[in-house]
């Protein structure tokens, strides 16, 4: 009995296992590559899996992709919530940081999200995630939420700090992290100093 206990949490742990090799496997092809160039063979090779086990466990690359979203496989949620309300030079730094990591791969996907279905789906779940984040962290430089001007306001915020700025600044005008840290700074100086009726 405990010989069979055992078997099974060991098969269940290394499920487990599997599925987080997996999912690394793909973020990390996401980084490096355009969505429509990772292919389940190049994510079961990195994985080492096999493309079966993949689909069993997903059903195709785009399931795979949905599990990821869902379970943050490239850890983007887990680090933005060390953002602190109030906070706005450290949580810059925090999403500064997180487009230097995955801001390229978000510009690629951005360029095919009228041609793929997964690509809109990753890019609404971003967009969502980003204004919940800036809901949380400029919250104490909002007006109530129940006012007129709220949604205006947090959509300033909103603005001021999305990945297009970044990819603007970074890859369009070559400038450095610093003078993008600066000039993103400067921004959300101006809207944080902003008194709301």
């Amino acid at each position: 009995m405990e010989k069979r206990k055992y078997q099974m949490t060991f098969r269940a742990e290394k499920v487990t296992q599997n599925d987080q090799r997996i999912m690394s496997a793909i973020v990390g092809l996401w980084e490096e590559l355009p969505i429509n160039e990772i292919t389940l063979d190049k994510v079961a090779s990195r994985a080492e899996v096999t493309v079966r086990t993949i689909l069993r466990k997903f059903g195709s690359k785009e399931g795979l992709m949905e599990a990821c979203i869902e379970n943050d496989a490239a850890g983007r949620r887990k680090v933005r919530d060390l953002a602190k309300p109030g906070d706005y030079r450290n949580a810059l730094k925090i999403l500064l940081d997180d487009y230097e990591k995955l801001g390229d791969a978000s510009v690629r996907t951005l360029a095919v999200e009228d041609e793929l279905p997964i690509a809109k789906t990753i890019l609404e779940k971003g967009r969502a995630s980003h204004r919940e984040w800036c809901m949380k962290v400029f919250a104490p430089d909002l007006p109530e939420s129940n006012t007129s001007n709220y949604e205006h306001s947090l959509l300033t915020f909103i603005t001021a700090t999305e990945f297009y700025l970044w990819k603007l600044l970074r890859r369009d005008l070559n400038k450095s992290y610093e003078e993008t840290f600066e000039v993103f700074k400067t921004l959300l100086e101006g809207l944080i100093q902003r008194k709301f009726p």
